[in-house]
């Protein structure tokens, strides 16, 4: 190996720890003590497991944000941010149905169509060498799924009908989002037939 395809592999690694793509991995390890406070019985760390949730939200907002403007967006970003996403999401959806805050169904829901993003992504990227970038629909689902998630999480009467109002919604975005997504990857691998 030359001392310039050396220098070439180590800037490569180098540039997968960005500031941003540190921030999206934070989003999974916060995962871990949200996940346990929600399993302690009774209502006693709720607001600490609202306030690290909502750190976990920054760090979803300023990640993409800082990537953009330090000139740091890389392929090894697009795909862990989406990942942290589906990550913390999903486990804090599974302990939130443990202690039955959350339906299973919807929980399943979200599951499920996670594991068939990721699946596509997955074939994409090895059909055609490309990672698919996130779209706004999902981007606005996962805003409105992370605002049901702390809404179950708050166990207030006061909140019920907002509750309800996310749940919907929602819903109504796995569904949207899910179909945008098999668009953007039917398009992708009809590039991948022409090609």
């Amino acid at each position: 190996m030359t001392e310039a395809s050396r220098g070439s592999m180590a800037l490569k690694v180098e540039k997968r720890w960005t500031i941003s793509n540190v921030l999206s991995l934070s989003r999974i390890i916060l995962a871990v003590p949200i996940v346990l406070l929600i399993l302690k019985p009774g209502n006693e760390y709720r607001l600490a497991v609202v306030i690290l949730m909502i750190i976990s939200a920054a760090t979803d907002f300023l990640d993409g944000l800082l990537a953009r403007a330090l000139n740091q967006v890389t392929d090894f970003g697009r795909l862990l941010d989406p990942v942290a996403d589906k990550v913390c999401i999903i486990a804090i959806s599974a302990a939130l149905v443990v202690v039955g805050d959350l339906p299973i169904w919807y929980a399943a829901l979200v599951a499920l169509r996670d594991i068939l993003i990721v699946a596509g992504s997955l074939l994409i990227i090895n059909r055609r060498k490309v990672v698919v970038q996130s779209v706004w629909a999902g981007k606005w689902t996962v805003a409105f799924i992370a605002a049901y998630l702390l809404v179950a999480t708050l166990r207030m009467e006061s909140l019920a009908v907002l509750k309800t109002v996310f749940l919907y919604v929602s819903t109504a975005g796995l569904f949207v989002s899910l179909g945008v997504y098999i668009r953007i990857y039917q398009k992708r691998m009809a590039e991948n037939r022409a090609a």
